[in-house]
């Protein structure tokens, strides 16, 4: 069962999806075993959109069945046992974001809607520009349109867990932020933002 005090709302949701730009699909592959497949994304105009070779699993398993669930996780920090209890280990936990997006996935044949897709992917991946913009328009990118599949996940839902301590009582969820500082590993600074914002950072 999912927590409530974990929910994230679509804002914050949408938010850590547009700061992301890797997750893990999930479909039912072609030979009846399910797939996960890891890949680079971008979420635009409401969609999440990918691109990749026109054949292979992904592409056939999709094909079979348009179906599929995307993930999209950051664990932030690992909490020892020993912040909140000195004997028992079944405190250890990791405060973590993830959202979870359940929808049809279909290819895009629309050149600029393709254009566009394949503009914010490089936007992710290349932010300082350095190229000529992704125009169906331009005759330099029409092949290269026409020979990559970009594929669109229309959202049916769209769900987050934000977990960062909410369900502690808040003298205790201030010392394991304490903690976090005095050990400071990569992304403890972060993670007490997150903790003393109750979740997202704000």
């Amino acid at each position: 069962m999912r927590r409530k005090e974990f929910q994230a709302d679509e804002r914050e949701c949408i938010d850590f999806l547009e700061e992301k730009h890797d997750g893990v699909l999930t479909f039912s592959g072609a030979d009846g075993w399910p797939k996960a497949v890891p890949l680079n994304y971008a979420w635009h105009d409401g969609n999440v959109y990918f691109h990749g070779s026109k054949q292979g699993e992904k592409m056939a398993g999709i094909a079979a069945d348009p179906r599929a669930e995307f993930v999209v996780y950051q664990a932030h920090a690992f909490i020892p046992s020993y912040f909140t209890d000195p004997y028992l280990a079944c405190p250890a936990t990791v405060f973590f974001r993830s959202v979870r997006i359940r929808g049809t996935v279909s290819q895009v044949e629309e050149p600029a809607e393709k254009a566009s897709a394949l503009a914010a992917l490089l936007r992710n991946m290349q932010p300082e520009g350095g190229h000529s913009p992704i125009d169906a328009a331009d005759p330099r990118y029409a092949s290269s349109l026409r020979g990559v599949a970009v594929m669109r996940l229309e959202p049916e839902s769209l769900t987050g867990k934000f977990k960062f301590g909410q369900n502690v009582p808040e003298k205790k969820r201030e010392s394991i932020a304490e903690r976090l500082l005095e050990r400071g590993l990569p992304g403890d600074a972060d993670t007490v933002e997150r903790i003393r914002g109750g979740g997202a950072r704000k």
